[in-house]
């Protein structure tokens, strides 16, 4: 994701946490870190690479901000997002020849 499209992220993410966007403290400390580490996991581990659209960037802050709030506690992941998150594995375009 380019960095513009991170920063979209980042603005819709902090109205998701109820914080104003006026409010940097937790911007590159934790939220942008966040953010990148959420896109890299769903990259690397889940083999989803996420593209600069509305649809990808809402995704990635679904994600994150779950990730996020739910960081201390051992809760199972909603239905709404695993089964996004099934969805966009199995639409995932593969590489490779037929």
């Amino acid at each position: 994701m380019t960095d513009e499209s991170l920063q979209t992220a980042l603005a819709i993410m902090k109205t998701r946490l109820n914080r104003t966007q006026a409010n940097t403290a937790l911007d590159e400390t934790a939220l942008m870190p966040r953010l990148r580490a959420a896109a890299q996991e769903l990259a690397g581990v889940r083999g989803i690479i996420l593209q600069d659209t509305d649809s990808d960037i809402l995704f990635l802050v679904d994600y994150a901000t779950w990730r996020y709030q739910n960081r201390d506690k051992p809760d199972a992941m909603p239905k709404w997002l695993r089964m996004d998150l099934r969805e966009r594995y199995l639409h995932q375009p593969r590489g490779g020849s037929a």
